[in-house]
């Protein structure tokens, strides 16, 4: 779910990016400051996070408050070193902004009826209520109750990380431990 939303952010920072690409000319020469553990600034020279983690084109900043995913080309060099154009505060308030609609449209898919997929991307059941902070899914091996955290929202629909087989273990074992 934090990778869909340090995404969410990554959209948010692509439009961004030809304002930062107009004032830092060279992207190219900042590759080499872009290490995991360094600091970046925004344009003003103030501190936006530590690098996180590097994977490909996509660069995760850790501001202290929330982990973003931008893409590589939103970097620059600046005097004290990467740069993007956004500051904390702005990364921080799209991140949140981004999780609250995240969050608001995974809570819309929660309804009576809707299939659930399981990390392979097969159906493993329909939802046949939530209650609370809790939801049933109607099952052909029985019912089964998880939280609200266990779900994500994709582009397919609502899905679990667990595949069915690995669902019908952890109930067994839950029913088997009460």
């Amino acid at each position: 779910m934090k990778l869909i939303r340090g995404l969410l952010v990554a959209s948010a920072a692509l439009t961004l990016a030809p304002v930062a690409m107009a004032q830092q000319a060279n992207t190219a020469s900042a590759t080499h400051a872009l290490v995991v553990g360094a600091m970046t600034y925004d344009l003003q020279g103030g501190e936006v996070g530590k690098i996180d983690s590097i994977s490909g084109e996509i660069i995760v900043i850790d501001t202290g408050i929330h982990k973003a995913a931008l893409p590589k080309t939103a970097f620059g060099s600046g005097p004290k070193g990467p740069t993007v154009s956004m500051t904390k505060v702005q990364i921080d308030d799209q991140v949140t902004a981004a999780s609250q609609k995240a969050a608001a449209a995974l809570e819309a898919a929660m309804t009576s009826g809707a299939e659930v997929k399981g990390k392979a991307g097969t159906v493993i059941g329909t939802i046949k209520e939530v209650k609370g902070d809790q939801v049933l899914i109607e099952r052909a091996s029985g019912p089964v109750s998880l939280t609200k955290k266990a779900f994500g929202l994709g582009a397919n629909g609502l899905f679990i990380s667990l595949t069915a087989a690995e669902l019908d273990a952890a109930a067994k074992k839950a029913t088997a431990s009460t």
